[in-house]
């Protein structure tokens, strides 16, 4: 049984050991401390965070983080590598832009890699447009832009 819930410090533990698994699919080292402390203190770095838990397994995670008042950027936007292929980042992107809807921003940002295909194809189905860098992530290799107003 799905359940889609906002982030709870009770999660915390669940959620660093869904990342570091994600990561390690990636090929990259889980670090709290440095270049993912974001994810040890969301509620000081998030605007929303949700967590995706399917029973007790955590399975996918997404995030907004404000920019501006009238901007938004998604992250953290993972699904567990056991569990891809079966509609999951859509759900927890799909959640993420209505929200950011609802919020009211004007444009919602993204950054990503360009060895992260099915992160670039969801960005690009839904009308983003790859823009100039507009946050000082230098992983990241391409940045997108999706205009929010109807």
């Amino acid at each position: 049984m799905l359940d889609l819930i906002p982030y709870v410090p009770a999660v915390q533990p669940a959620l660093e050991v869904f990342y570091a698994a994600c990561f390690a699919a990636l090929g990259w080292d889980f670090d709290l401390l440095g270049r993912h402390a974001d994810l040890a203190n969301i509620p000081a770095t998030y605007r929303r965070f949700w967590c995706l838990f399917d029973g007790n397994e955590l399975v996918g995670t997404v995030a907004l983080r404000e920019i501006s008042s009238n901007t938004a950027e998604l992250k953290r936007l993972y699904i567990h590598p056991a569990r891809q292929g079966k509609g999951f980042g859509k759900l927890l992107f799909e959640t993420a832009l209505k929200d950011a809807k609802r919020i009211g921003y004007h444009t919602l940002c993204a950054d990503t890699r360009r060895d992260r295909a099915a992160s670039r194809h969801l960005m690009e189905s839904h009308g983003f447009r790859e823009t100039s860098q507009y946050n000082q992530n230098d992983f990241a290799e391409l940045f997108y832009a999706l205009d929010l107003l109807p």
